[in-house]
């Protein structure tokens, strides 16, 4: 029998179709586990990304609260360095004196040199807003009556406490220089002997607001971070921009922070 003439042309013709079908299910395969690689690749290093900043996060708020912990020791250090100096001044130069036959100007002068580095100025004064003492030596300025102060009648209003004030400029000294400084104001109620009487009076120590800022230098908590003081009622103590605060350029939500929880 005879071979059809065509038969070795329509041989051909499936042998192409089959290597083409067979090349198309080695690709279709090859793009199938090469996408399922890259998924596969995706999803791990999207995983370990993940994991990695979770890690990292972490890390940071550790450091950054192993960080407030001490700026917040340092602070309460030097809270209770200038509270024993007001002690200080009070049991070691002021109760025990008796201010109609002598002077403690000498003790009180000795104790701010120990502690000018902190401390700006000490003043003693009677319940009448009169000055006994101050050091470095100053003068009130004409006419101020002390007794209006916020330090002052803080001090009489609880007579058992010692009073920070927020920070001020203190005017109330008369300044050759015509600068007046910022202060934080710790004002207490003291007893003064004169003679056989006794009488109110109140210890003034006004503390360097430098010293305060001192505490803050090169503290930050990454980008664009920065650490302030408040008090419990959210007023500002200290901040690293409270200029752009107090010219309005910038707001901070310290009344909002005053009730987070440590």
């Amino acid at each position: 029998m005879e071979t059809p003439s065509g038969y070795p042309f329509m041989s051909k013709r499936i042998d192409d179709n089959m290597e083409r079908k067979n090349i198309s299910i080695r690709y279709t395969i090859f793009v199938y586990f090469t996408v399922t690689a890259l998924a596969a690749s995706l999803l791990i290093t999207f995983s370990l990304y993940q994991r990695l900043s979770t890690q990292v996060g972490e890390m940071v708020q550790e450091e950054n609260q192993s960080l407030i912990h001490q700026v917040a020791r340092s602070v309460e250090s030097y809270l209770l360095t200038v509270m024993k100096l007001s002690d200080s001044l009070y049991y070691g130069a002021v109760k025990n004196a008796d201010l109609s036959s002598e002077s403690i100007n000498n003790e009180i002068t000795l104790l701010y040199d120990n502690n000018k580095d902190n401390v700006d100025n000490i003043a003693l004064f009677t319940q009448s807003g009169t000055m006994v003492e101050a050091v470095p030596a100053a003068r009130l300025k004409s006419g101020l009556d002390v007794t209006r102060e916020n330090w002052f009648l803080n001090a009489l209003e609880k007579t058992e406490n010692q009073h920070f004030s927020y920070p001020h400029v203190q005017y109330i000294f008369d300044s050759n220089e015509n600068q007046y400084r910022w202060v934080i104001s710790l004002s207490r109620a003291v007893e003064l002997t004169e003679g056989t009487s006794t009488t109110q009076g109140v210890l003034l120590v006004d503390l360097s607001y430098s010293s305060l800022e001192h505490l803050f230098d090169g503290v930050t908590t990454g980008k664009g971070g920065y650490v302030y003081l408040i008090s419990n009622d959210g007023q500002i103590l200290y901040h690293p921009k409270i200029q752009l605060i107090d010219s309005g350029r910038m707001q901070e939500n310290n009344l909002a922070a005053a009730g987070y929880k440590g």
